[in-house]
């Protein structure tokens, strides 16, 4: 998958639509973005930092698709407002968002401070929060559309991240609700719950090497990769799934039912 665009699904899935996905300069919201691309969508590309962003847009754009660059911050609500008009500017429409944004760090419970515990409920539950609500009262309230939150596996103990795992259970429980409440608007919401997914952020966590063997326990015997994620994400984005709602889709190969 990296560094061109390919699916599994048909080309035309998407096409029409205009898809944005946070976080989508590495890993999984690359991956997404690249899958989104090739079924036709047009992409809005939302991170931090700009480089990352504008090799996944050259990636489309290499294959004849279309993305736009947009820089900012999901915790920052200036930020997504001026995103809103961004692509309101480019698109006028907006179908599809994936909320793939957000970030922790290995800690014991005991070793989190206050601080460190709300900095990851802030990225991952309040951003989300906040680009969902943005993308609702800009473009769905009126015209529909689907939300996939990318989230983690929640069914065993998250040991080491227990901010994460207060900040994604938060998360699933917003996710169910606006499920409930918007299907009204014709807005579709649901999850994707990855297990361990090989990235380039994972490369930066202290994992000592006996722990790698627990990580790839699964009936595959390997860890996740960004696209598995990525079609989950397509397929729940996508009209193909107009009768799932509210959803959680496990994305771990058997790892939390064994």
């Amino acid at each position: 998958m990296e560094g061109e665009i390919g699916s599994r699904f048909a080309p035309s899935l998407m096409l029409g639509q205009v898809a944005l996905v946070t976080g989508s300069g590495s890993g999984m919201g690359r991956a997404t973005a690249l899958e989104m691309a090739f079924c036709g969508a047009k992409l809005a590309l939302f991170a931090r930092r700009e480089a990352p962003l504008q090799q996944t847009a050259e990636m489309i754009r290499s294959q004849g698709g279309e993305a736009l660059v947009i820089t900012g911050d999901i915790r920052d609500e200036g930020s997504v407002a001026a995103a809103m008009r961004r692509i309101k500017e480019n698109y006028g429409q907006l179908d599809v968002l994936v909320n793939n944004a957000g970030g922790q760090y290995v800690a014991a419970a005991r070793d989190i401070t206050n601080k460190g515990f709300e900095a990851v409920i802030r990225n991952n539950l309040i951003g989300s929060w906040q680009m969902t609500r943005a993308v609702a009262d800009h473009f769905m309230f009126d015209h529909g559309g689907s939300i996939v939150f990318v989230t983690a596996v929640s069914r065993t103990a998250l040991t080491g991240f227990a901010h994460t795992a207060a900040a994604r259970a938060g998360v699933t429980g917003l996710m169910k609700t606006l499920a409930a409440e918007w299907a009204q608007y014709g807005i579709r919401l649901n999850c994707v719950a990855p297990g361990t997914v090989k990235t380039e952020a994972l490369g930066r966590y202290p994992i000592p090497p006996q722990k790698w063997t627990e990580l790839n326990r699964s009936v595959l015997n390997r860890m996740g990769r960004p696209e598995d994620v990525a079609r989950a994400a397509l397929y729940l984005a996508s009209d193909e799934a107009d009768f799932v709602n509210g959803a959680q889709l496990f994305v771990d190969n058997c790892f939390s039912a064994v």
